[in-house]
């Protein structure tokens, strides 16, 4: 049985071999053009205060561009997370990328959590206001 023009004007019967292998190209191009990046899914690192030794544990963490750090004060001692240069004891002892504003967190007793979203590659050093002297200071790195 022969095949048969469809009302379109289109005759399958002439339709090439390597005309076909140009559509499906053409199709999977476009396919790949407009399709949604995949991205990892973001993470929340969480960072604890030690009381008995005034420090961040862990004191460095690593993360990706997306990703949120979330502070929590598990004791009686009160904290602040500070990423403020003007408002730190030593100079150097804060510090942040290029074009990355200053913030903090409140005061935070006992059960408090802070958590900030890191948008901006770069090392991030950061102190407690209260406890900087006592040596609590921490470092993100995002990449």
């Amino acid at each position: 049985m022969p095949l048969q023009k469809r009302r379109s004007g289109f005759d399958i019967a002439k339709l090439h071999r390597r005309d076909f292998m140009a559509s499906v190209a053409i199709g999977a191009a476009a396919l790949a053009f407009f399709r949604q990046p995949v991205y990892a899914k973001p993470r929340i690192v969480e960072v604890s205060m030690g009381t008995a030794r005034m420090t961040f544990l862990p004191a460095t963490v690593t993360i990706k561009v997306g990703d949120t750090v979330r502070w929590t004060n598990p004791g009686i001692v009160s904290h602040i997370v500070n990423f403020d240069p003007a408002r730190a004891k030593q100079a150097g002892s804060v510090s942040l990328p290029a074009g990355v504003g200053p913030f903090n967190s409140e005061e935070m007793e006992k059960g408090d959590t802070f958590s900030h979203l890191f948008t901006v590659r770069g090392i991030y050093h950061y102190t407690c206001r209260y406890h900087e002297n006592m040596g609590m200071t921490g470092t993100i790195v995002v990449r």
